[in-house]
């Protein structure tokens, strides 16, 4: 059997070392007080975790960096289930002297923290024809500690040469939102290449709604929405345009135009610079319906995670995915999470 998270449950916390070679539970760390994790999916190249871990030591202990996994023991009644939340590495940044000991707060950097220190040499691209899944996650590879993983696959058109000064996190994400690929990071620190979710990790609904707050806030803003794409690659320019309607974000309903001009398109599988366009515009003409709300934990959610609700009473209806968590670790963990619903105010024909 395993634990009902919808059901009350204590908890316990340890936290481990993690061994990078083989990226399994090392020795435990004595003295833990409290932790915090927070994710967030926001900016062009997301590290998606940060956080911190309060601990005691002796006064002069040596505190190296290294990968912390913080690690819940949940019990309900005769049963316990393990719950890796979150593995990071982490550094010391501050820390308070009293009665002998030190309290430190050691800040919580994600497990694709070295990939956004790499930057990578002159000249550096990925090649037309490439699975473009696949090169991103071997970009990752030779510069993090955790595992990588690939989920799907997808063929760069043209080479994507990176600018100079790149970070390998910011060529890795460049290549995959070519595609509408993401990373993400499971409670063990492990690193999954692929396709945004499509069917819900969470389901609010009547059974689940014990899980939820009864309030929330919501957030909804048009203005930046385009209706016309323009693309320009090298000699050959080609545009879209939201003129329908029934559009309310349309050239036709506002009267002016919301441009976005686009120099450096990444075409992907076959498609031609208007296909290019339309794909991109019907990407862009998706607006943001986003909620704030407070939950239970419910394991395996995270940033680009969908949560399916059916909630009318609190707003929380339909297919959200989730933008950032704010996780507060006790004797639970509870979790305050944003969550978007893209209004499509545009489809290409």
């Amino acid at each position: 059997m395993a634990v009902d998270w919808s059901r009350g449950y204590t908890a316990s916390w340890r936290v481990f070392r993690v061994d990078e070679r083989t990226w399994a539970d090392a020795e435990r760390l004595d003295g833990i007080v409290s932790a915090d994790v927070s994710r967030d999916r926001s900016g062009d190249a997301p590290l998606l975790e940060s956080g911190t871990v309060r601990a005691s030591a002796p006064i002069g202990a040596d505190v190296p960096d290294r990968y912390l996994r913080i690690v819940m023991t949940a019990t309900q009644g005769a049963v316990s289930e393990r719950v890796d939340v979150a593995t990071m590495l982490f550094c010391a940044a501050s820390g308070e002297v009293a009665r002998g000991s030190q309290l430190l707060e050691l800040t919580g950097r994600s497990v694709l923290w070295p990939a956004s220190a790499a930057l990578l040499s002159r000249g550096s691209y990925a090649p037309a024809g490439c699975d473009g899944a696949s090169f991103a996650a071997g970009m990752l590879r030779e510069v993090l500690a955790a595992p990588v993983a690939v989920n799907g696959s997808f063929t760069l058109d043209r080479h994507v040469v990176f600018d100079l000064g790149s970070s390998v996190l910011e060529a890795a994400w460049l290549v995959l939102r070519a595609g509408n690929f993401c990373i993400r990071i499971d409670g063990s620190g492990a690193v999954t290449v692929g396709p945004e979710p499509s069917e819900p990790d969470l389901v609010l609904d009547r059974a689940g709604a014990r899980l939820l707050s009864v309030s929330g806030s919501f957030e909804a803003d048009s203005s930046e929405v385009p209706n016309r794409y323009v693309a320009v690659d090298g000699t050959e320019t080609a545009e879209a345009v939201n003129d329908d309607p029934g559009s309310k974000t349309s050239t036709v309903r506002r009267g002016y135009r919301v441009d976005v001009v686009d120099s450096s398109p990444v075409r992907v599988n076959g498609e031609t610079l208007a296909a290019y366009c339309a794909r991109r515009l019907e990407e862009e003409s998706a607006m943001p319906d986003t909620k704030t709300y407070t939950r239970e934990w419910w394991p395996g959610v995270g940033p680009y995670s969908l949560v399916r609700g059916s909630l009318a009473s609190v707003g929380v209806e339909g297919d959200l995915r989730v933008v950032s968590q704010s996780l507060e670790c006790g004797r639970g963990i509870t979790v305050t999470e944003r969550a978007s619903r893209e209004v499509r105010l545009w489809r290409r024909a």
